[in-house]
């Protein structure tokens, strides 16, 4: 019985797909963004071409808070299903997403120009190039029946997308190979992400309510542990006592914002009652603070990629090292040479002793200077792998893709 109706979806939806590739399309985008948030590159994309009018630009989504929100602040904004945003899904000359079609609709996306934004840089293996752990069967299935089960639930996976921005060579080989593109379907440029607040202010960081007295604000950014999926212990307050971390913030007038992946927002929930400890967690996203905090704590998140790009220190706390590694995907071979952008924390009293001391700044000048040497090195050459075309602007790019295609359509003879 549930294969007939696993058939019966995949047929119903290959057909409605299919279907939308016969519709008319018009010079607009559709955006949306993973998990119906207002987040990332195409959040930032999309609040440029407002201002901008670079072209009409419509966010999905299927949370109608976001979009009563944007509604209201002037913004084209429709639910998923609703008829507009059935009609300008199936009418939108232009995808425009984080992570699949899916994020805008994706039965409705044939025909379209799919422009992947992305939500990261390829640290972990992604996509097509995952070669281990949860994940691995959804691009890789053995034998017939798991290809017709991928090709049923995992649609969206297997839609390749149109054009794809890269900020390095070494971005766009990895990119290219994890979503097997060539690489003609690139624009070699940053990210609309990073590149927005360059040219716009963010009131972000007034959303916050810093306890008094705070001198150095923190955010702990941890990457999502796909291994964990069916697991309901929180695997943070199990490696962070969280009240001795609080009593230890408020000594050192440190605050520490934490900001879990989304796909472990839940967890979060119960780390809010700590004093000096603010989860931000369920805002949009946090590149409007970055260039304001002084630490950033991370794991195997690709976030400290783009903190390189602001004055903050960086520091990694790996409290599951071993485990990550055996069950979860595996990292880009090329990982294990790049230099070391900030200290491995391995231990809770790891963590302590080193928030300590960075509160404290307790250095001899002499071995400062040198420290500051090696990282200053270590980032300059992390930059130029991962940000070699910053000078590019990713929103001035993505203008001048779509204004180009407009011109091009135009000359077309009819």
């Amino acid at each position: 019985m549930k294969g007939i109706l696993l058939f019966i979806r995949f047929a119903i939806t290959q057909l409605i797909y299919t279907l939308s590739g016969l519709t008319p399309r018009g010079h607009k985008a559709v955006m949306g963004c993973y998990k119906d948030k207002f987040a990332d590159n195409s959040k930032y994309l999309f609040l440029h071409w407002q201002q901008q009018q670079t072209i009409r630009a419509i966010w999905i989504s299927a949370d109608k808070h976001i979009v009563k929100r944007l509604q209201a602040q002037g913004y084209e904004a429709y639910l998923r299903w609703s008829l507009l945003g059935v009609w300008h899904s199936a009418t939108a000359k232009y995808y425009v997403y984080n992570t699949y079609i899916g994020d805008v609709n994706q039965y409705l996306a044939k025909g379209a120009v799919k422009i992947n934004l992305w939500h990261g840089s390829p640290l972990k293996q992604i996509e097509f190039d995952i070669s281990n752990g949860p994940l691995f069967q959804v691009y890789h299935p053995h034998n017939i029946s798991q290809k017709f089960i991928a090709k049923a639930l995992y649609h969206q996976q297997y839609v390749r997308p149109n054009l794809m921005i890269a900020p390095s060579d070494t971005v766009k080989k990895l990119f290219a190979s994890s979503f097997r593109i060539n690489d003609e379907q690139f624009l070699t440029c940053g990210n609309p992400r990073t590149d927005y607040y360059q040219r716009y202010k963010s009131e972000d960081w007034l959303q916050l309510q810093l306890p008094l007295n705070t001198q150095q604000v923190i955010l702990y950014a941890p990457s999502w542990r796909d291994s964990h999926l069916d697991n309901a212990a929180n695997i943070y307050t199990q490696a962070i006592d969280f009240e001795c971390l609080s009593a230890q913030l408020q000594q050192s007038n440190q605050c520490l914002l934490i900001r879990l992946h989304p796909n472990e927002a839940h967890l979060a929930t119960e780390l809010s009652q700590y004093p000096n400890i603010i989860n931000v967690t369920f805002w949009d996203d946090i590149y409007g603070i970055l260039e304001k905090i002084d630490l950033l704590i991370t794991d195997y998140s690709s976030i400290y990629i783009d903190a390189l790009q602001y004055p903050c220190d960086i520091a990694f706390f790996l409290f599951d090292k071993a485990h990550y590694q055996a069950e979860c995907r595996s990292e880009y071979p090329y990982v294990a040479q790049l230099p070391k952008a900030g200290i491995d924390l391995f231990t809770f009293s790891d963590l302590q002793d080193y928030l300590i001391e960075f509160a404290d700044q307790r250095y001899d000048l002499t071995d400062s200077k040198v420290q500051n040497t090696v990282q200053d090195s270590a980032r300059s050459r992390l930059i130029n792998t991962f940000w070699q075309y910053q000078s590019r602007c990713g929103l001035d790019c993505l203008d001048a893709f779509v204004q180009n295609e407009q011109i091009a359509a135009t000359k077309k003879p009819a």
